[in-house]
């Protein structure tokens, strides 16, 4: 093995420090798309609430369909617009969305193929969790925000566990607390 001199090694350090310097550190995928679905869980969540406990109308879950399709088509555009950059993706902007897709993924299937298990408040946790999985990938790279946001989503879910009567208002105020807070956080701060 060779014997590096010191001005070969400073100018590797030099190097390594210039790539450590462009680097990307932060998301930059956009708050809206935290704040618009966890707006939307919330108002899920909520309104089964309020259903189960009579204080509105069954009839009132046609609206869910609507905000969904609505949400979806928000972050469809949204997406094709961040597509559109020049800069393309950084790698950890790809692993954000895989982990996104993921958790989500995993939430949707849960939801569709195990509705007898994962009834109303099960359900709703379950995407409770997701949303928790996704803020603290994004607090392991040093967002301070999600990972107070991911705790209020985890508080929520140990509160509503403990309050079965209110237990679609806790989450609800989780998911808007902490998912759509991040979200807002975010878009002020424009750093997500």
């Amino acid at each position: 093995m060779e014997t590096m001199q010191p001005a070969e090694a400073r100018d590797h350090i030099e190097m390594v420090d210039r790539i450590l310097s462009r680097s990307e550190r932060s998301l930059h995928v956009g708050g809206e798309f935290f704040l618009v679905w966890g707006m939307f869980s919330a108002t899920v969540t909520l309104t089964a609430q309020l259903v189960v406990g009579r204080a509105i109308p069954t009839s009132s879950l046609w609206l869910l369909p609507v905000l969904l399709a609505g949400a979806i088509a928000f972050s469809v555009i949204r997406g094709k617009q961040l597509g559109k950059r020049k800069d393309g993706l950084s790698l950890i902007q790809r692993e954000f969305f895989a982990v996104l897709w993921i958790s989500m993924g995993a939430a949707m299937f849960t939801d569709v193929v195990a509705y007898q298990i994962f009834t109303t408040w099960a359900s709703s946790a379950i995407w409770t969790v997701a949303a928790a999985v996704v803020l603290f990938f994004i607090a392991s790279h040093g967002n301070r925000r999600a990972l107070v946001c991911g705790i209020i989503v985890l508080v929520s879910l140990a509160a509503a566990n403990f309050m079965p009567h209110y237990a679609g208002y806790v989450l609800s105020a989780g998911m808007l607390l902490g998912y759509a807070g991040f979200g807002l956080i975010s878009i002020i701060a424009r750093d997500c």
